[in-house]
């Protein structure tokens, strides 16, 4: 079986990220792309939210306009989201998410079995 190569330390995908991102981030599921660039926008104009990356135009000129294909430095997208989280907000975030976590490992392990060893299911 061919081994895959591990995915590289400069994957843009770990270091941009896209309006998707963003509207998934900010729980805007229910907004359409048109929407969801208006709401960017305003972000940008009212509220220090970070610029896309300057995109090519197919004039071959450089624009920096949110569009459904812009993408974002995904750090400064999460800073500004971390930022404008009320601590509390953030903590309840933080708090919930390692409760789904340890939910999903208990899961996991009830499901789990031995092998070459005995089996441990029903064992309290």
């Amino acid at each position: 079986m061919p081994l895959r190569s591990p995915k590289p330390a400069d994957d843009p995908g770990d270091t941009t990220c896209t309006l998707w991102f963003i509207r998934r981030e900010l729980g805007q599921h229910g907004y359409s792309d048109r929407r969801m660039i208006a709401y960017v926008r305003q972000l940008i104009a009212h509220h220090d939210f970070p610029h896309p990356l300057p995109a090519m135009t197919k004039g071959g000129a450089l624009s920096a306009d949110v569009t459904a294909r812009s993408t974002w430095v995904r750090a400064g997208v999460e800073a500004w989201i971390e930022g404008f989280l009320p601590p509390d907000g953030a903590a309840l975030v933080d708090r919930k998410a390692r409760a789904d976590a340890a939910a999903s490992m208990d899961d996991a392990a009830r499901h789990l079995r031995l092998v070459g060893g005995r089996d441990m299911r029903g064992v309290a």
